[in-house]
């Protein structure tokens, strides 16, 4: 039996590998969300494509719904996204909170954040950051967040 320690060293390996492959090969693989029914769980499909803030390098077909439209997220709230990845539902938190609001993605991979780092800058955006640790023991201070 596998440490937690081993799996999680095993999932970081993994998404380090996802981070530089292209979305069709991600979306058809058992973390994509390619395989999900939009007949049984239609509000897990994904449809970003027409939310503003979508960056289509930062979708790499992995995600398991669209977390934003159900959060409720305000102008001006500081919202903290966990497992980012390269920073898709970020960007689009970030078109709800304004310029007065704030994301933080969080990942423990370090090849998704450097990833989410290059588009959030290639966007210019100074209100989302994103910061390599595990969502166990989160790098954020408490009581920071307004939509996790």
């Amino acid at each position: 039996m596998q440490t937690e320690k081993e799996i999680k060293e095993m999932v970081k390996q993994k998404y380090s590998e996802i981070a530089l492959q292209d979305k069709e090969t991600n979306a058809s693989s058992c973390c994509g969300a390619g395989s999900c029914s939009t007949e049984v769980y239609h509000i897990m499909s994904e449809e970003y494509n027409d939310l503003e803030g979508y960056n289509p390098d930062a979708d790499l077909g992995l995600g398991c719904g669209l977390p934003t439209q159900f959060a409720k997220i305000k102008k001006g709230d500081t919202v903290i996204d966990l497992g980012s990845g390269a920073g898709n539902d970020c960007f689009v938190a970030r078109a709800e909170t304004g310029e007065t609001g704030k994301v933080i993605g969080i990942d423990f991979t370090e090849a998704m954040v450097n990833k989410a780092r290059n588009n959030a800058e290639k966007l210019g955006f100074n209100n989302v950051e994103f910061r390599q640790g595990d969502i166990e023991m989160m790098p954020v201070s408490e009581n920071v967040a307004d939509v996790i």
